[in-house]
């Protein structure tokens, strides 16, 4: 009885401890200075660009865009302008729009492909400011994690003060 209890305490360690290096940390905080937009993104993110225009990151296997486009715009038509943003980028197999609401910001987002990479597209407004932007993360399609690790990094999006 003690020899299975120690058994399973073992597997349940083991099984945490994998569990615990499936996810990627967000733990850098940075600014797009111009729209005052902060994102929170892992360790291996560096800034590329931070102009008045956009914003760019990469990452280990990861890349980061976030651009303004001028546009009078409700968030209920953010759906189809974020489809329209993704078939210009000339995304492959997009599918659905998934409505987003983070930190005050909402939108939408969608999926596709492009050169073998998956792309995880969004169309945001902020209310306040009426400010909409496009944000783009990219990353290796064999790459299981990094669905969930983008979805987080978009999550993290939040407008300051």
């Amino acid at each position: 009885m003690i020899r299975s209890i120690r058994l399973f305490a073992v597997a349940v360690a083991l099984f945490l401890s994998g569990t615990a290096f499936t996810f990627v940390t967000l733990n850098q905080t940075y600014v797009w200075n111009h729209y005052k937009m902060q994102i929170t993104v892992p360790d291996d993110f560096k800034v590329v660009r931070n102009s008045d225009e956009n914003f760019e990151m990469k990452g280990d296997g990861m890349e980061l865009f976030m651009d303004v486009f001028e546009k009078d715009i409700t968030k209920d038509d953010m759906d189809e302008a974020t489809v329209a943003g993704a078939k210009a980028m000339k995304l492959n197999e997009i599918d659905a729009a998934h409505e987003l609401a983070t930190n005050g910001l909402e939108g939408y987002y969608v999926e596709g492909e492009k050169d073998g990479d998956r792309v995880m597209f969004a169309g945001l407004i902020d209310p306040g400011s009426h400010t909409n932007f496009f944000v783009a993360i990219t990353f290796d399609d064999e790459d299981k994690t990094a669905e969930a690790d983008a979805l987080r990094i978009m999550m993290s999006l939040r407008k300051i003060n």
